[in-house]
């Protein structure tokens, strides 16, 4: 692998007008990665040696955090920062520059027309790709093929390039075989020579050149300039997909964070992204055990919930926007949740899943209310050990949560609190007890559902009268015991 310094990185065409404003004396830094910045809490998507490039949006209301972000961009190792202004910031805070001067930080203003995508595909080609040397005599096929990278030309271009370049047909592959590019009709007769295309170390696919008699030498070398350039390509299409998802993800979080928003950004992103957030919506969430993945839980999401469910992942929680069927009733919505807990618990390989539902969502602005909502039924859900639980059906425990937290243990305390004594002195579990008797209201089925004899039952239940402030035949008695126990188990 490679890697230039801050000083190289400025000779790039993509950063040509650029100017170190800031951090001169760190010019020699070494720069072997490349980043976007689009979310505030970038520390934990960075790496040592990067450069981070950014227009400063994810901090366009707190400019004077960049003084803090130079000095944790130092600590992390990184090489520079790149910022586009303008936009969003029209001057970078002084203290910002006199912190960069002082820890020899580089910071870069680019032009407002310069192409993060053009920059990556520049830094990408000199210290992500591996390549073998180049011959003098290559170096108009290689800008040739580079330029074709660069300008978006695409597989098949680059496959055009290279054969005319061999005067032999060209495939281009993904790993699977898939032809991505291809470049005359192979005869029967031809030897094929693949060749890797490799991005970060990793093979992304290969270039097979078809033809009689196995490339020479010179026709080697420019084969490796092809898989440097689709290496290039490819890197460029990865990093623009995982910036696409980046700021798909910014947009919802802010939806789901966020009271209001104006209106007009509303439809343009959601126009932009292809998603249809009229309506009414709930927002889901789920918690698992391990980190799911985006795609899957997507994919998953359309299948089994809506065809226009839009699911994103927040390391182990996974959120969803889920349009509301028009008069469903809570159990149904319940149901259908259980089912895509079901499936992702399957997808995820573990069991412990929890899912909660959020309130009804009238517009986009709802959306932050409802994901309120889904948090507290969250929460609600752990605590009960529920899997599955929709904030519709929680009447009760939110009114419990509601309540100020020393009347609740008063309540407790008052109700059965001889009861919780006497099961921490290991008393045969009489608050478990009571709580099935009160579901069934029949001591033998109570018995059954804890597995113990019926004479057993009728011990504990007189030890329990015996312990009981009140009269368990008395209605509000009974009220009273069943609320309380249901508060303990929610604090």
């Amino acid at each position: 692998m490679s890697a230039i310094s801050v000083r190289e990185l400025l000779t790039l065409p993509a950063l040509g007008g650029s100017s170190v404003v800031a951090g001169r004396t760190g010019l020699d830094r070494v720069v072997s990665g490349v980043n976007v910045m689009e979310v505030p809490d970038i520390e934990s998507f960075v790496k040592p040696g990067e450069l981070l490039l950014t227009t400063t949006y994810p901090l366009r209301d707190h400019p004077q955090r960049l003084t803090a972000l130079v000095r944790t961009l130092d600590r992390l190792g990184l090489a520079a920062l790149a910022v586009k202004p303008g936009r969003y910031l029209h001057t970078l805070p002084d203290e910002m520059l006199t912190a960069a001067d002082e820890l020899g930080f580089p910071v870069i203003v680019v032009p407002g027309d310069t192409s993060f995508n053009e920059v990556i595909g520049a830094l990408l080609a000199v210290v992500l790709v591996e390549y073998g040397p180049e011959p003098a005599h290559a170096d108009a096929i290689r800008e040739r093929l580079t330029g074709v990278a660069l300008s978006g030309g695409g597989l098949i271009e680059i496959a055009r390039t290279l054969a005319g370049a061999l005067g032999r047909d060209v495939d281009v592959l993904d790993l699977d075989g898939t032809i991505l590019g291809r470049v005359g009709t192979t005869p029967s007769g031809d030897e094929d020579w693949s060749f890797p295309i490799s991005v970060a170390g990793s093979e992304r696919g290969r270039i097979v050149v078809h033809g009689q008699g196995e490339p020479t030498l010179g026709q080697r070398r420019l084969i490796r300039q092809a898989c440097f350039a689709a290496g290039m390509h490819i890197a460029q299409a990865i990093a623009s997909v995982e910036l696409d998802r980046q700021m798909r993800v910014l947009f919802l979080e802010e939806l789901v964070s966020r009271k209001a928003l104006d209106e007009a950004l509303i439809r343009e992103r959601s126009r932009l992204f292809g998603w249809d957030l009229a309506g009414t919506h709930r927002v889901l969430l789920a918690r698992a055990a391990v980190e799911l993945s985006d795609a899957l839980v997507s994919a998953s999401a359309k299948k089994d919930l809506h065809p226009r469910a839009i699911a994103w992942v927040r390391g182990q929680e996974v959120v969803v926007l889920l349009p509301a069927e028009a008069g469903e009733q809570p159990q149904r919505l319940w149901d259908r949740a259980a089912e895509w807990r079901h499936a992702l618990a399957s997808a995820s390989g573990e069991d412990g899943v929890t899912l909660a539902a959020g309130s009804l969502a009238h517009g986009p602005e709802g959306f932050a209310r409802s994901h309120t909502d889904a948090r507290d039924a969250l929460a609600i859900a752990q605590s009960l050990r529920r899997p599955v639980v929709v904030h519709d059906l929680l009447t009760l425990e939110r009114v419990i949560l509601s309540a100020p937290r020393p009347q609740l243990d008063e309540l407790v305390d008052t109700a059965i609190g001889p009861l919780i004594a006497a099961d921490e002195r290991g008393d045969s579990s009489l608050c478990l007890t009571l709580e099935t008797f009160l579901g069934t209201a029949n001591a033998a089925d109570a018995a059954r559902r804890l597995f113990i004899h019926y004479n057993t039952m009728k011990h504990r239940l007189a030890r329990i009268t015996d312990l009981l402030p009140g009269d368990l035949q008395d209605p509000r008695t009974r009220l009273t015991v069943a609320f309380a126990l249901q508060v303990r188990k929610l604090l």
